[in-house]
């Protein structure tokens, strides 16, 4: 049975999700264009802190503050569906799912472990051995917008309707020149993206009182020691390079691992996962009491906050018929 997404005002989440199949994300700069265009009209909409976050070519990984439980997973759903009308539109599909249908977003309890999870988001592309640095990746991630103390992009807000379908799905650079200067004209609105590392310093306690430089620092010296550690285990492997990523093909054939039990809650600190959990049990039970309600037609009863309710029961019969068999 899977956990019950549970999100809450100020919390801090690590985001996960996966196409269903293929490596379709290839990292061609039209491609990212339309990543970064659904990034910023989702989180204008649904407003939501983006600590961090990088997009490979069959997940993407983020770390985000909530600032209204209701817009989180908004957020992460408007995402999805635009980066999956968008693919479809370019290999000249039906709508066909690209993403699969549940993504992960453990609640993160301490810093500590924010910290990790940080430089793991950023740091991904290096883990999985496709480049050495990520000075070097070619794809979307807001790792270079850290190190250079640029938190805010100004992007293209690209509609559904100016992505057209690829002459060769197999060899996306050889439109991209032209795609991208499409997509780069006046003829679409700038929009802007803000990347939002400062939330993780004010979500935990231990951090409130460092400085924005000095929280700053300690994100890249923790970057820098994870990613030292990431090349050396990497050693006498050869990354599969920059180059090659933007060569792929968006048709690659690739079978997802099949995914653990998801996680609701992650600490470095036991005793943090001890007391969440039952606390969390008890709203999960709560919920369970309120759709029995619900499925008896008592619909007035809410969920509790930051719990997400599933789709309503159908309530047949409930508007009495005329003799006709008509409903008044």
């Amino acid at each position: 049975m899977r956990n019950r997404r549970y999100f809450r005002s100020g919390s801090v989440h690590f985001v996960t999700f996966r196409t269903e199949e293929g490596l379709p994300f290839v990292q061609v700069r039209f491609i990212n264009m339309l990543m970064l265009s659904a990034l910023a009209r989702a989180k204008q909409q649904y407003p939501v802190q983006l600590i961090a976050v990088v997009v490979q070519a069959n997940h993407v990984h983020m770390l985000i503050r909530v600032l209204d439980p209701a817009e989180a997973s908004a957020f992460i759903g408007y995402f999805k569906t635009e980066t999956s009308n968008c693919l479809n539109r370019l290999l000249n599909r039906r709508q066909r799912t690209v993403w699969a249908k549940r993504f992960d977003s453990p609640m993160v309890l301490d810093f500590e472990k924010a910290l990790e999870l940080f430089s793991y988001t950023l740091l991904n592309p290096v883990k999985d051995g496709l480049v050495d640095s990520m000075t070097e990746y070619p794809g979307v991630s807001s790792y270079q917008a850290l190190i250079h103390g640029q938190n805010e992009l100004v992007v293209k807000s690209i509609p559904r309707s100016a992505v057209k379908k690829l002459a060769d799905p197999t060899r996306p650079l050889q439109e991209d020149r032209s795609l991208s200067q499409y997509f780069a004209s006046g003829e679409f609105a700038d929009i802007k993206l803000q990347f939002e590392p400062e939330a993780l310093r004010l979500a935990y306690a231990e951090t409130r009182d460092l400085s924005v430089e000095q929280f700053r620092e300690k994100l890249i010296e923790s970057l820098q020691a994870m990613e030292a550690e990431l090349r050396r285990e990497q050693i006498g492997r050869r990354p599969l390079g920059a180059c090659s990523l933007i060569s792929a093909s968006m048709l690659t054939r690739h079978e997802p691992p099949i995914s653990g039990r998801r996680m609701i809650c992650v600490s470095s600190i036991p005793e943090s996962r001890r007391i969440f959990i039952p606390g969390y049990r008890h709203l999960d039970h709560q919920c369970a009491e309120v759709f029995n309600q619900w499925k008896q037609g008592n619909i007035s009863v809410p969920f509790p906050p930051g719990m997400f309710a599933p789709g309503m029961p159908r309530l047949a019969n409930i508007l009495p018929l005329t003799a006709s068999g008509r409903v008044w």
